[in-house]
């Protein structure tokens, strides 16, 4: 697809879909926001529900509904940034209406499509309680971050990898990569996350691999 200089500006589009639940559980307390859509595909953003607070993984388009769905938990709100391409303007109304607070990698400080101001930027990963794992996967771009789930054994993956819709992992490597990727560095990230104990793969585009996820990466990266 190609982008215009608009396009860029707006990275999400709110999309009025009838009858459309504004989320889906996918895990006890993980839940998939829908409705999002980066230019004309669907894509994926996350609320994890911890004991003292709420995190999202990316930040939601901004609606009525979705508002009142994170508000409801009454707990506090913080989002991370799997990478700068997801720190749409939507951030900063998040920020002044709910208190959301906006954490991204130092590393994406200067990434040409982050059109918020997050409240940290880190260096040090951030900890959000003994289940949550923050991990550092360069390659997509330099500050791109993954989040283990370790009760569910979930990665939520941003842009780092995804799942194609056979329920493989998607070649990224055939992709044309931005000026901002590093693509052997994305190789060598995927490779680190077969450290980590997980089996779901939620990422921000295209498909999500539940129960054989870390099975599906070790089979793609065999040749890489």
């Amino acid at each position: 697809m190609i982008a215009t200089y608009f396009g860029f500006l707006i990275l999400f589009s709110s999309c009025d879909v009838k009858n459309e639940p504004v989320y889906t559980e996918l895990q006890p307390g993980i839940y998939k926001i829908n409705n999002q859509y980066f230019y004309s595909e669907k894509v994926h953003t996350y609320l994890i529900e911890l004991d003292d607070t709420i995190l999202l993984f990316d930040v939601p388009t901004y609606s009525k509904e979705v508002k009142a769905f994170i508000q409801s938990f009454k707990k506090p709100v913080h989002a991370i940034l799997s990478h700068g391409s997801c720190g749409i303007a939507d951030g900063t109304r998040w920020q002044k209406e709910i208190g959301l607070t906006v954490y991204a990698h130092i590393a994406d400080t200067n990434h040409p499509w982050l059109r918020m101001q997050p409240d940290v930027f880190f260096s040090a990963v951030p900890e959000f309680g003994e289940n949550i794992e923050v991990i550092h996967t360069p390659g997509h771009s330099a500050g791109a971050i993954c989040v283990l789930e370790k009760t569910s054994k979930s990665l939520f993956t941003g842009d780092t990898f995804y799942g194609d819709y056979d329920g493989g992992i998607r070649d990224f490597t055939k992709e044309r990569p931005a000026d901002y990727e590093n693509p052997s560095d994305r190789i060598e990230s995927c490779k680190k996350l077969l450290q980590y104990d997980f089996k779901n793969i939620y990422p921000f585009h295209y498909g999500m691999i539940e129960g054989e996820g870390k099975e599906k990466l070790t089979e793609y990266l065999k040749d890489k």
